[in-house]
């Protein structure tokens, strides 16, 4: 009998990796899937974020303060106004009148919460699947449906972040203290939110991070032994 060693060497590193069950799943992923998505995932969120900086995308920061604008008219009857600079490089603005202060507020990307869209999507986008008893459709969809969610669902949670803030500017509250008050319980929000949303939809995400604490605890101690 002929035995082919490499064969056998990659059939016992096959039966060596770690499988995981959840839910009466199976989970199983492959190194190349891991270091896809641990290493490229990064450089993916900072190009996303750098490209929502572009001019191109300013119609994200000219329809948002437009909706924050028509809430705080709707809501508190501010008379609140956008003002859209001609200048390339100005982010576009919301006008109060009659307020306390300055009364004129930029929405930059970081107002739009644009760092945590990019954060979102290029993990979401990266998120390996289980090769035991994974359909790519199924989890495709699932992906669809945890950023159409999640996004949806952060950026109206940041739209009414800034309404309230500019409203209780407004009455009088220093703009430092409402603003870091309502972004800390915003962010609590919005994490256990996503939380949720990955859990029901997407556990990949938790279980590939935990299997590769798995895989390399598992190297280290065969090293060691």
């Amino acid at each position: 009998m002929i035995i082919n060693n490499n064969s056998t060497k990659r059939n016992d590193c096959i039966q060596d990796r770690p499988i995981l069950h959840l839910n009466h799943k199976t989970y199983k992923f492959l190194n190349r899937q891991l270091a896809t998505f641990f290493i490229v995932s990064p450089i993916l969120c900072i190009s996303i974020y750098l490209f929502l900086g572009l001019r191109m995308n300013y119609w994200i920061y000219e329809f948002t303060s437009t909706f924050i604008s028509f809430l705080l008219n709707l809501l508190f009857n501010l008379n609140a106004q956008v003002i859209i600079y001609p200048e390339h490089d100005i982010f576009p603005s919301i006008f109060i009148p009659n307020h306390p202060f300055d009364g004129t507020y930029a929405i930059t990307i970081n107002c739009i919460a644009g760092h945590i869209f990019s954060f979102i999507i290029g993990v979401i986008l990266l998120v390996p699947s289980s090769k035991v008893g994974s359909i790519k459709k199924e989890f495709v969809w699932r992906k669809i449906k945890v950023l159409v969610i999640s996004t949806s669902g952060i950026f109206l949670l940041n739209v009414f972040r800034i309404v309230f803030l500019l409203y209780f500017n407004f009455k009088g509250i220093p703009f430092d203290i409402i603003h870091e008050s309502l972004f800390f319980l915003s962010a609590v929000i919005g994490a256990l939110f996503f939380f949720i949303v990955l859990e029901h939809w997407l556990p990949e995400l938790f279980i590939s991070i935990y299997y590769l604490y798995r895989l390399i605890s598992q190297k280290i101690t065969k090293k060691w032994k």
